[in-house]
């Protein structure tokens, strides 16, 4: 049989040996216009983003989806649209 080459096929440790997120981290919020770093944590991957293409790059929340928030990146020229949830995000602090 073939090996699986899908987006998690490699990783085979225990993502909750990584720690727990705390309680802040939970809870935390943003408000729109702010400035955030999408910083994806391996321990959840609801609501992370591809983690390659958009690991520590810096957006503009633009509005928040359900549980999720509306983060704009510029990929090269392109403004794109990304649904983060907020244990990928921090964030960045007189930018």
């Amino acid at each position: 049989m073939r090996r699986s080459k899908g987006n998690y096929s490699k990783h085979s440790r225990n993502f909750r040996s990584q720690g727990r997120a705390t309680i802040t981290r939970l809870l935390r919020s943003f408000k729109v216009g702010d400035r955030v770093r999408i910083t994806p944590d391996p321990a959840f991957k609801k609501g992370r983003p591809n983690n390659l293409r958009f690991k520590n790059k810096t957006g503009i929340v633009q509005a928040r989806r359900g549980k999720a928030y509306e983060v704009v990146v510029k990929d090269g020229d392109k403004p794109k649209l990304l649904l983060v949830t907020n244990l990928h995000l921090t964030r960045v602090e007189g930018a």
